[in-house]
């Protein structure tokens, strides 16, 4: 077994050796409950300990003139980063330090401990489990769970504590942010085989009466307790007709001291917990059905969550939607023609209780073209459109009518497209590229109507590659337009870059320059020219076990020019040296 006393010594030995590292003397160490697996199949192995990191020193001076600087004119900064690995437990350790200030974080603490041996693995203390995305879903407790999974079997349980208790603040006389100390246990067992599976999940969580002392009559506080359950299951009906799907009912009590019921709920929700007059059961469940062949599929999708669902074993959870949707794909030419289409409709308000009701349309395509070897084409289209009707409160027997203007769509479009072609010969290789992409965004009502705003961004762009002297150039273009019903606003410009490659890849320089204008309604607004030059050597070491070190010098020239007569011009120089080593 791992013990924690292991972690403890490992943790003092890491200590010592970042000493010289301290501040002042002092080490500041911060926890954040991180989730750890032991692997006891390592032990005695030549992998049972790795150690890794790296470190890095960089230096950064600044200079602006005709405007006020944005930094400090010299800054430098040195970080660095162990990670030690035992039966692939990760105890990561971080230090930097710059003429500003310098931190030490040891951001582990043996809050999990989660040996493993074949088939079976175990959690004991601050950890999360996963049964399904209705009941059990990611909550994290203080306790033990189990997972066993033999021959396609799966076993799991865990008990724990949910929720600490948190008291009264008597200092400030606040009664925010109480709770009672919430327990919760969950079992699930489940088969998959070729395929096919079946599984069934069971979770419960109450909250400890006793674990508060003293509650305002103000505070609106009350003990409460949920039960879950879950089955889900998935199978080939044909070679090419797949079925899957969940069902989960939750119960919760929205106060365990109210008085018990015995006439409203099913011998099944009795079952699953005693039930209250405070108490209320909800649904939830998804299928989806798929059809696949060589060069098509279809899958329809469907997903219920009433509302007011939820479970304690979850943070979060999006309810109070029905769903349903289509996605076809299609494959022909042996993968030269490629697309896939999905398309759904959403509804919420599904009891009728709220004000507003939405229907959500989303919608995607997505077409993939091999003209040719070398000339590729991409097209996409998002389409995420609702419609929202308001139910003023005052009329309960109001019904929609085309002029109420109570009513609206929300419309938000996307469409991108990509064109690439690559030729030349071994020597000499080119590649010339044009991208697209726009926007749409509205609100569409009756009265007053919200101006669409679209944004429209093209880029093309040629690049030439000399392979045996392993140079290349590329020349770029691009234009930018946001446009609503007063303003028009474009950005445009022509850019350069260069690539020289030296020393089999060792050594790597690169410059090059962009110029863009901008125009509000047709009038210049600014103009700046950005030249950024790199260079960077990695030296091969002769054994890969002595790491790797780097060098690099980045520099950033930002030049603006005045466009009437109350500017002036503007420039800013970054120069950022560094030195790495990895290890």
């Amino acid at each position: 077994m791992f013990h924690t006393s292991l972690i403890r010594r490992t943790f003092s030995t890491r200590a010592k050796f970042f000493a010289p590292l301290r501040l002042s003397g002092l080490i500041i160490v911060f926890f954040h409950g991180d989730l750890f697996s032991q692997n006891l199949e390592k032990i005695g192995k030549k992998n049972m300990v790795t150690v890794s990191g790296g470190m890095n020193y960089n230096e950064i001076f600044y200079n602006a003139y005709g405007m006020n600087p944005r930094r400090d004119p010299y800054t430098w900064y040195f970080n660095g980063n162990l990670n030690v690995n035992i039966l692939d437990v990760s105890l990561p350790f971080t230090y930097s330090y710059t003429n500003n200030r310098g931190t030490y974080t040891q951001p582990f603490n043996m809050q999990s401990c989660s040996p493993k041996y074949k088939w079976a693995q175990a959690h004991v203390g601050t950890t999360a489990m996963n049964f399904s995305n209705y009941t059990l879903s990611g909550h994290i407790f203080t306790g033990a769970g189990i997972e066993l999974t033999p021959n396609g079997f799966y076993i799991g349980a865990m008990y724990g504590r949910l929720n600490k208790a948190i008291a009264y603040d008597a200092v400030n006389n606040s009664a925010e942010g109480m709770s009672y100390k919430r327990n919760g246990a969950a079992f699930k067992v489940g088969y998959d085989n070729n395929g096919h599976s079946i599984g069934l999940t069971y979770f419960t969580a109450k909250d400890d009466l006793n674990s508060l002392n003293f509650i305002p009559a103000d505070a609106n506080l009350f003990a409460q307790q949920n039960a879950a359950v879950s089955v889900n299951g998935k199978t080939k009906l044909f070679s090419k007709l797949s079925l899957e799907g969940e069902y989960a009912l939750s119960g919760i009590t929205a106060n365990i001291k109210s008085n018990n019921e015995t006439v409203d709920f099913s011998g099944w929700e009795k079952w699953m917990m005693p039930t209250k007059t405070t108490t209320k059961f909800f649904k939830a469940y998804r299928a989806s059905l798929t059809w696949t062949e060589k060069i098509f599929s279809l899958s329809i999708k469907h997903e219920h969550v009433d509302p007011d669902y939820r479970t304690f074993g979850s943070y979060y959870f999006i309810n109070d939607l029905d769903n349903w949707s289509l996605a076809p794909s299609l494959r022909l030419f042996n993968g030269k023609i490629n697309l896939n289409i999905n398309s759904g409709l959403q509804r919420n308000n599904l009891d009728g209780s709220k004000i507003n009701t939405m229907y959500r349309w989303v919608a995607s395509a997505n077409l993939n073209v091999v003209l040719m070897k070398s000339l590729v084409a991409n097209a996409s289209y998002s389409n995420f459109t609702s419609y929202t009707t308001k139910r003023p409160v005052t009329d309960p027997f109001w019904t929609p009518s085309p002029a109420d203007t109570l009513n609206f769509y929300q419309v938000n479009e996307q469409w991108n497209s990509c064109l690439s072609y690559s030729f030349g010969k071994e020597k000499f290789k080119n590649s010339v590229s044009l991208m697209g992409a726009y926007v749409l965004t509205q609100q569409k009502q009756l009265i007053p109507e919200t101006p669409a705003t679209g944004v429209l961004n093209v880029n093309t762009s040629y690049s030439l590659q000399f392979v045996p002297a392993k140079f290349s150039v590329s020349i770029s273009g691009n234009y930018n337009q946001s446009k609503t019903d007063t303003i028009l606003t474009e950005y445009l410009g022509p850019g350069i870059q260069l690539i020289q490659n030296f020393l089999q890849g060792k050594m790597h320089f690169s410059a090059g320059t962009v110029f863009n204008e901008a125009k509000t309604n047709a009038v210049l607004t600014s103009e700046i020219l950005s030249h950024r030059a790199q260079f960077s050597f990695s030296p091969k070491m002769k054994e890969k076990k002595y790491g790797q070190p780097t060098i690099s010098v980045n520099a950033i020239f930002l030049q603006k020019f005045p466009v009437n007569t109350s500017q002036h011009s503007t420039g800013e120089l970054t120069l950022t040296a560094n030195l790495g080593y990895t290890f």
